[in-house]
């Protein structure tokens, strides 16, 4: 068995402000890991502190926008898969990476998941919609809705998910530095 992980945080930037206040939610990105270090996780997002350009993007919690946005509330849950389904996923992710230049940030996605109106662009994802389509094609997973209408807090539906940790951004790259061990498997708070 392996474990990935699922990092949901909250109104890192002024898009995500907005993408809060009119889902009325706190959750506004999802990302995923493969490793207990989340320095290669894996989402649609801005590539730097700019908007633009936005797409496919590795992201980290000790560098760029998420290291300069440290101080923002998130949550990490474990999901655990069998070798085969975490091959799979990786063969998902591996594709995405090989094209990750043909892919933009769908902000016309997003508008459309508000609304529920389900609609797949070919080389367009938004975050939560991107990390759901790796979950449900990747690792089998079921979700409660199609991807292109899954929000960051629909996440929380799924009966897979383990938390395994809620605090800041700061906080849990202190708690992994030097991980030599397998992230916490219970939940702990920063």
């Amino acid at each position: 068995m392996k474990k990935i992980y699922l990092f949901i945080s909250s109104r890192i930037t002024n898009v995500s402000k907005a993408i809060g206040f009119f889902t009325h939610s706190p959750s506004t990105h999802t990302t995923l890991s493969l490793n207990a270090c989340f320095d290669e996780m894996y989402t649609f997002s801005r590539k730097t502190m700019r908007l633009f350009p936005s797409g496919f993007v590795k992201e980290n919690i000790r560098t760029n926008v998420l290291k300069k946005r440290d101080k923002c509330p998130c949550s990490v849950y474990e999901i655990e898969l069998t070798d085969e389904k975490y091959e799979n996923l990786k063969r998902k992710i591996e594709k995405f990476e090989e094209e990750g230049e043909k892919y933009k940030y769908a902000v016309l996605g997003i508008f459309l998941c508000f609304f529920r109106i389900k609609k797949t662009f070919k080389y367009k994802r938004f975050c939560s919609q991107f990390v759901s389509e790796l979950l449900r094609d990747g690792a089998g997973i079921e979700l409660p809705y199609d991807p292109s209408l899954m929000r960051p807090k629909d996440f929380l539906k799924l009966d897979c998910l383990n938390l395994v940790y809620e605090g800041t951004i700061r906080g849990l790259a202190e708690k992994t530095d030097g991980l030599k061990t397998p992230f916490l498997t219970t939940a702990v708070k920063a």
